[in-house]
Protein backbone atom coordinates (compact mmCIF):
# COMPACT_ATOMS: atom_id res chain seq x y z
CA UNK A 1 0.00 0.00 0.00
CA UNK A 2 2.44 2.72 0.98
CA UNK A 3 4.70 1.88 -2.92
CA UNK A 4 1.05 2.61 -4.33
CA UNK A 5 0.32 5.60 -2.67
CA UNK A 6 4.10 6.61 -3.35
CA UNK A 7 3.63 6.02 -7.03
CA UNK A 8 0.46 8.00 -6.99
CA UNK A 9 2.35 11.11 -5.84
CA UNK A 10 5.30 10.89 -7.52
CA UNK A 11 2.84 10.82 -10.68
CA UNK A 12 0.86 14.12 -9.46
CA UNK A 13 3.93 15.48 -8.68
CA UNK A 14 5.49 15.08 -12.16
CA UNK A 15 2.50 16.41 -13.66
CA UNK A 16 2.53 19.42 -12.38
CA UNK A 17 -0.27 22.17 -12.76
CA UNK A 18 -3.85 21.12 -11.53
CA UNK A 19 -5.34 22.51 -14.50
CA UNK A 20 -4.28 18.90 -16.20
CA UNK A 21 -7.37 16.29 -16.10
CA UNK A 22 -6.72 13.77 -13.50
CA UNK A 23 -8.57 10.66 -13.35
CA UNK A 24 -8.58 8.33 -10.17
CA UNK A 25 -10.72 4.98 -10.15
CA UNK A 26 -11.10 1.54 -9.17
CA UNK A 27 -11.29 -0.95 -11.16
CA UNK A 28 -13.19 -4.73 -10.48
CA UNK A 29 -12.91 -7.19 -13.67
CA UNK A 30 -12.74 -10.49 -15.04
CA UNK A 31 -10.04 -12.13 -16.30
CA UNK A 32 -10.30 -14.76 -19.00
CA UNK A 33 -6.89 -16.75 -19.67
CA UNK A 34 -6.23 -17.25 -23.15
CA UNK A 35 -2.86 -19.33 -22.46
CA UNK A 36 -3.67 -22.99 -23.21
CA UNK A 37 -1.78 -24.29 -20.01
CA UNK A 38 -2.97 -21.63 -17.61
CA UNK A 39 -6.44 -21.68 -18.90
CA UNK A 40 -6.73 -25.30 -18.57
CA UNK A 41 -5.53 -25.24 -14.80
CA UNK A 42 -7.19 -21.89 -13.12
CA UNK A 43 -9.72 -20.99 -15.62
CA UNK A 44 -11.11 -16.89 -15.18
CA UNK A 45 -11.33 -15.28 -12.12
CA UNK A 46 -11.81 -12.04 -10.75
CA UNK A 47 -9.21 -9.23 -11.05
CA UNK A 48 -8.87 -5.80 -9.38
CA UNK A 49 -6.82 -2.52 -8.70
CA UNK A 50 -6.55 1.07 -8.62
CA UNK A 51 -5.81 2.88 -12.02
CA UNK A 52 -4.74 6.40 -12.48
CA UNK A 53 -5.13 8.41 -16.08
CA UNK A 54 -3.48 11.92 -16.27
CA UNK A 55 -3.39 14.59 -18.68
CA UNK A 56 -0.40 14.68 -20.67
CA UNK A 57 -0.37 18.18 -21.81
CA UNK A 58 -3.08 21.20 -20.97
CA UNK A 59 -2.32 22.31 -24.57
CA UNK A 60 -4.16 18.74 -25.57
CA UNK A 61 -7.60 17.13 -24.90
CA UNK A 62 -6.52 13.65 -26.79
CA UNK A 63 -3.18 12.39 -25.17
CA UNK A 64 -3.28 10.70 -21.55
CA UNK A 65 -0.50 8.76 -19.66
CA UNK A 66 -1.93 5.62 -17.57
CA UNK A 67 -0.73 3.71 -14.30
CA UNK A 68 -2.25 0.62 -12.82
CA UNK A 69 -1.77 -1.80 -10.32
CA UNK A 70 -4.25 -5.05 -10.51
CA UNK A 71 -4.25 -8.27 -8.46
CA UNK A 72 -5.56 -11.61 -9.28
CA UNK A 73 -5.63 -14.89 -7.59
CA UNK A 74 -6.81 -18.13 -8.09
CA UNK A 75 -6.66 -21.82 -6.97
CA UNK A 76 -6.51 -24.85 -9.49
CA UNK A 77 -5.13 -28.50 -10.15
CA UNK A 78 -2.34 -29.69 -11.70
CA UNK A 79 -2.11 -31.47 -15.30
CA UNK A 80 -1.97 -34.90 -14.92
CA UNK A 81 -1.52 -35.60 -11.10
CA UNK A 82 -4.46 -33.09 -10.38
CA UNK A 83 -2.66 -31.65 -6.97
CA UNK A 84 -3.87 -28.70 -5.84
CA UNK A 85 -2.20 -25.63 -6.92
CA UNK A 86 -2.72 -21.82 -6.40
CA UNK A 87 -1.42 -18.97 -8.05
CA UNK A 88 -1.23 -14.83 -7.89
CA UNK A 89 -0.42 -12.11 -10.62
CA UNK A 90 0.37 -8.90 -10.29
CA UNK A 91 -0.01 -7.02 -13.18
CA UNK A 92 1.49 -3.30 -13.04
CA UNK A 93 0.32 -1.41 -16.25
CA UNK A 94 2.16 2.14 -17.71
CA UNK A 95 1.56 3.47 -20.89
CA UNK A 96 -0.39 5.98 -23.31
CA UNK A 97 -4.40 6.49 -23.79
CA UNK A 98 -5.87 8.80 -26.70
CA UNK A 99 -9.56 9.50 -26.07
CA UNK A 100 -11.61 9.31 -29.00
CA UNK A 101 -13.06 12.88 -30.10
CA UNK A 102 -16.82 12.36 -30.32
CA UNK A 103 -20.27 14.41 -31.43
CA UNK A 104 -22.12 12.15 -30.50
CA UNK A 105 -22.14 11.78 -26.78
CA UNK A 106 -21.54 14.66 -24.99
CA UNK A 107 -20.92 13.07 -21.80
CA UNK A 108 -18.88 10.12 -22.66
CA UNK A 109 -14.74 9.75 -23.27
CA UNK A 110 -14.35 7.13 -25.74
CA UNK A 111 -10.57 6.09 -25.31
CA UNK A 112 -8.01 3.03 -26.95
CA UNK A 113 -4.63 2.66 -24.73
CA UNK A 114 -1.29 0.72 -25.27
CA UNK A 115 1.39 0.56 -22.66
CA UNK A 116 3.69 -2.30 -20.81
CA UNK A 117 3.17 -4.64 -18.37
CA UNK A 118 5.33 -6.25 -16.18
CA UNK A 119 3.63 -9.09 -14.03
CA UNK A 120 4.82 -10.37 -11.04
CA UNK A 121 3.93 -14.32 -10.96
CA UNK A 122 3.60 -16.62 -7.65
CA UNK A 123 2.53 -20.41 -8.06
CA UNK A 124 2.29 -22.28 -5.01
CA UNK A 125 2.08 -26.18 -5.50
CA UNK A 126 1.39 -28.83 -3.39
CA UNK A 127 3.16 -31.74 -4.78
CA UNK A 128 6.03 -33.55 -3.81
CA UNK A 129 7.12 -34.06 -7.73
CA UNK A 130 7.47 -29.76 -8.24
CA UNK A 131 9.00 -26.65 -6.48
CA UNK A 132 6.48 -25.71 -3.80
CA UNK A 133 6.93 -22.15 -4.19
CA UNK A 134 7.78 -19.85 -7.25
CA UNK A 135 8.11 -16.46 -7.70
CA UNK A 136 8.92 -15.10 -10.99
CA UNK A 137 8.58 -11.69 -13.39
CA UNK A 138 6.68 -12.15 -16.72
CA UNK A 139 7.29 -9.21 -19.38
CA UNK A 140 4.61 -8.06 -21.73
CA UNK A 141 2.09 -5.57 -22.83
CA UNK A 142 -1.56 -4.24 -22.45
CA UNK A 143 -3.88 -2.92 -25.01
CA UNK A 144 -7.06 -0.99 -23.88
CA UNK A 145 -10.62 0.22 -25.21
CA UNK A 146 -12.86 1.56 -23.30
CA UNK A 147 -15.47 4.52 -22.32
CA UNK A 148 -15.87 7.34 -19.17
CA UNK A 149 -19.25 8.04 -18.52
CA UNK A 150 -19.43 10.81 -17.04
CA UNK A 151 -21.69 11.60 -14.01
CA UNK A 152 -22.35 15.22 -12.07
CA UNK A 153 -19.83 16.03 -9.13
CA UNK A 154 -17.23 14.74 -10.99
CA UNK A 155 -17.38 10.84 -10.69
CA UNK A 156 -17.66 8.35 -13.65
CA UNK A 157 -18.23 5.08 -14.84
CA UNK A 158 -15.62 3.07 -16.48
CA UNK A 159 -16.78 0.70 -19.15
CA UNK A 160 -13.20 -1.25 -20.72
CA UNK A 161 -11.95 -4.68 -22.49
CA UNK A 162 -8.56 -5.13 -22.45
CA UNK A 163 -6.28 -7.56 -23.83
CA UNK A 164 -2.76 -8.54 -21.74
CA UNK A 165 -0.22 -10.64 -23.05
CA UNK A 166 2.82 -11.77 -21.86
CA UNK A 167 5.07 -15.30 -20.70
CA UNK A 168 6.76 -16.33 -17.76
CA UNK A 169 9.53 -18.83 -17.46
CA UNK A 170 9.14 -21.31 -14.17
CA UNK A 171 11.14 -24.08 -13.27
CA UNK A 172 9.61 -27.57 -12.20
CA UNK A 173 11.79 -29.73 -10.01
CA UNK A 174 11.29 -33.67 -11.01
CA UNK A 175 12.59 -34.67 -7.60
CA UNK A 176 12.46 -38.08 -7.90
CA UNK A 177 12.76 -38.96 -11.90
CA UNK A 178 15.11 -36.71 -12.76
CA UNK A 179 16.48 -32.76 -12.95
CA UNK A 180 15.15 -29.19 -12.84
CA UNK A 181 12.84 -28.45 -16.16
CA UNK A 182 12.38 -25.16 -17.44
CA UNK A 183 8.73 -24.15 -18.56
CA UNK A 184 7.44 -21.19 -20.52
CA UNK A 185 3.21 -20.38 -20.00
CA UNK A 186 1.91 -17.65 -21.26
CA UNK A 187 -0.56 -16.03 -18.42
CA UNK A 188 -2.16 -13.65 -21.54
CA UNK A 189 -5.80 -12.81 -21.30
CA UNK A 190 -9.03 -10.58 -21.56
CA UNK A 191 -9.98 -8.76 -19.34
CA UNK A 192 -13.55 -6.95 -19.51
CA UNK A 193 -14.56 -5.12 -16.20
CA UNK A 194 -15.76 -1.61 -14.89
CA UNK A 195 -14.48 1.30 -12.75
CA UNK A 196 -15.76 3.84 -10.74
CA UNK A 197 -13.78 6.75 -10.35
CA UNK A 198 -13.71 10.31 -9.66
CA UNK A 199 -11.85 13.30 -11.79
CA UNK A 200 -9.89 16.27 -10.93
Amino acid sequence: MIKKLTMLALLLAVTGSSARDILVEFKGAYFKPTGKRFKHIYKGGALYGPELTVQLSECSDHWYGFLSVDYYSKKGYSIGLHNPTKVSLLPIGIGIKYFVPSCWWNNTDFYVGLGFQPIRVHTHDFSPFVIPKITKWAFGGIAKAGAYINFSCNFFLDLFIDYSFARASSKQALALTGPVVPLRSSVSGVIFGAGLGYRF
